[in-house]
């Protein structure tokens, strides 16, 4: 996930040329009106001046922060798998301790349970009666 889902980042770009063109009007309007000509050529004159100050901001954007944000994602991702990877780890180790520690105490062999039953004269042929 090194990057955003696509609505936000549509979102995100609509702001991003509101505030330009926003800071394009303001500059505009106080140090345009010096151009000489008609309102045509004001309109391509302010069109060419948004179009491009967003153009340069993006491509100062890209060249100085994108790598870094790009990185960052990507470390954090990183890490986020090796502490699941050291989590799981330590929780395969606490079960194999446990297991360890009453591994002792519960465990009956086999063969003891059979031979009993076989010193007693019980044997597993009344299973075979049951059937239809």
């Amino acid at each position: 996930m090194p990057a955003l889902n696509h609505d936000t980042r549509l979102v995100m770009t609509i702001l991003f040329v509101g505030t330009v063109s926003g800071a394009n009007v303001y500059f505009y309007a106080n140090f345009g009106l010096s151009f000489p000509y008609g309102a045509l050529e004001h309109a391509v004159l302010f069109g060419l001046i948004t179009v491009g100050s967003i153009m340069v901001m993006k491509a100062l954007f890209d060249l100085s922060l994108n790598d870094r944000i790009e990185m960052y994602l990507l470390d954090r991702r990183i890490k986020h798998y090796w502490e699941r990877m050291s989590k799981e780890e330590e929780q395969r180790n606490k079960l194999k301790d446990t297991m360890k520690q009453y591994s002792n105490t519960f465990n009956i062999p086999q063969t003891q349970i059979t031979s009993t039953y076989e010193t007693e004269g019980i044997g597993n042929e009344f299973l075979a009666a049951l059937q239809p």
